[in-house]
């Protein structure tokens, strides 16, 4: 094995155990290297640019010809047949005890695990119409429930027996709530915003008029999400 394949092969080893980069291809090229194939150039450069985009966490030098006295690092006393700057196994810098790579591993985590990241992935139009389709919906299943109550209400203070429609309001009610379920779904379900607008602003009215008002809380969210979605520059 030449010079410059063992050095790129120690590359490849430290892009796996860091587990930097495509995996299968980095195993690909190794396999290569192994069995004395001819390598392609595009995957040479790969390696090369992977590896100096990563400088922080790989040694100064990889051509540098170490000893082989085994070193063994401080932390998790992982053995290495050469000095590294940073351990294959854990990380830890060899040259100090508070590893920047730690800082930078942790950094990392805190940043992809992050709620508000997580929120943010979603356009606002949606997170707004899941709110309008809730506060629409829980006023709705709540009137459904107790509509014999309140048409009681009614009579008592109007005169007016209203019984005979329970059975269309409650009707339409339920068509308000399925409404109001797919203004939640809609917008995660179809992609183009200006399509999902559209919707969400005909449906704050439709489920306003459907649920004689008692959706009035969602009807402005649910608007004013669907303002927001037809204004997406993306359709």
């Amino acid at each position: 094995m030449s010079n410059f394949s063992k050095s790129l092969l120690d590359k490849i080893e430290y892009l796996l155990k860091l587990q930097v980069g495509d995996i299968s291809r980095l195993e690909h090229i190794k396999q290569s290297i192994l069995e004395n194939k001819k390598l392609y150039n595009s995957d040479i450069e790969y390696v090369e640019n992977l590896t100096q985009k990563n400088t922080k966490i790989f040694p100064e030098n990889f051509d540098k010809d170490f000893s082989t006295t085994d070193f063994s690092c401080w932390r998790c006393k992982e053995k290495f047949e050469r000095e590294v700057r940073f351990c294959f196994n854990c990380g830890a810098d060899q040259n100090k005890e508070v590893s920047d790579f730690d800082t930078v591993l942790s950094r990392r985590i805190k940043r992809e695990y992050n709620p508000i990241k997580i929120i943010s992935n979603f356009h606002s139009y949606q997170i707004l119409a899941v709110l309008g389709g809730l506060a629409c919906i829980i006023p709705i299943l709540i009137a459904i429930s107790n509509i014999e109550r309140i048409f009681e209400i009614v009579e008592f203070y109007s005169g007016v027996n209203l019984s005979e429609l329970s059975l269309g309001v409650v009707a339409i009610g339920v068509v308000s709530g399925i409404w109001c379920l797919s203004v939640i779904i809609i917008p995660f379900w179809i992609k183009k915003p200006k399509k999902v607008g559209k919707f969400l602003f005909y449906s704050s009215f439709g489920i306003l008029i459907s649920s004689f008002l008692v959706g009035i809380v969602g009807f402005p969210i649910i608007l004013f999400s669907g303002i927001l979605a037809l204004k997406k520059r993306r359709y």
